[in-house]
């Protein structure tokens, strides 16, 4: 999973990341730094996390949110950018020991569909039920969306690994019918 952790004040983002910390510890797990989750805090100089929350559900609808802050009259307004939850600072561990797996199943739910097509318009992040049509022709996948169709250097193989489990329509001009009806994340109409 990787995290982001977006709060002005110094102090409380050493003390999520100490939490953090101490929680990949106990629990033997890798986290990241990125965009599966980003714990965010409302009181900021410019823009509020909740301003913030906005622009970043336009970008991404998917992303895990959840609000640690020491503001309480803006709980009920957090929900309105579907947050999973919303925390009062000081935070201690064993409450973000809690939040953090409630964390993990919420991104569980959202990642299993996520896919990355590294085109040459660039990096398109879109869900694997957004996938239309995948055809392999020549170390070349041509993947048809929703949002328009891209082109992505790649094995069909590696590719058939990362949406294990969805439904998509393929076409290929290198596998055979049999060897394509082994691919159990791909059904065939």
């Amino acid at each position: 999973m990787r995290i982001a952790i977006i709060d002005d004040s110094s102090f409380d983002r050493e003390t999520l990341e100490s939490c953090l910390a101490q929680y990949v510890k106990e629990e033997s797990k890798e986290y990241h730094y990125g965009v599966d989750f980003i714990i965010l805090d409302i009181d900021m100089p410019g823009i509020n996390g909740i301003e913030a929350a906005k622009k970043l559900r336009e970008k991404d609808p998917h992303v895990t949110l959840m609000f640690m802050t020491n503001m309480p009259q803006y709980a009920i307004e957090s929900y309105s950018v579907a947050a999973m939850d919303y925390v009062l600072k000081p935070v201690k561990h064993p409450d973000f020991k809690l939040k953090m797996k409630k964390a993990e199943q919420y991104v569980a739910r959202n990642s299993d569909s996520q896919y990355f097509i590294h085109a040459r318009e660039g990096t398109i992040q879109c869900m694997a039920s957004d996938i239309l049509f995948i055809e392999s022709q020549r170390h070349y996948l041509y993947c048809l969306t929703k949002s328009g169709i891209y082109k992505e250097h790649g094995k069909f193989s590696d590719m058939a690994e990362k949406l294990s489990g969805q439904e998509i329509i393929i076409g290929t001009s290198q596998l055979s019918k049999r060897k394509l009806l082994s691919y159990s994340c791909f059904k065939r109409d």
